[in-house]
């Protein structure tokens, strides 16, 4: 467990990172927009809200825009 647990925390850390960014450049290329027809939060999440999805989200998204589940997630 030595070894996996710190191996799986940094898999875990640079996939949720990846998210970001792809959702990030999902809209700063106006992919989101274009195919929805308006500026749609994109929501990362888990099996659970907690801080850490709140936080992400408000990262992948631009300012603002997902601020109703991010407020969500933080009064439960």
């Amino acid at each position: 467990m030595t070894t996996v647990g710190p191996t799986a925390a940094l898999i875990e850390a640079n996939f949720n990172q990846t998210c970001v960014q792809l959702a990030r450049d999902l809209h700063n290329d106006g992919v989101i927009k274009s195919a929805i027809g308006r500026p749609a939060s994109v929501i990362l999440h888990g099996l659970e809200y907690y801080e850490g999805i709140a936080r992400r989200t408000e990262a992948a998204n631009p300012p603002g825009l997902a601020d109703d589940f991010t407020a969500w997630v933080r009064a439960g």
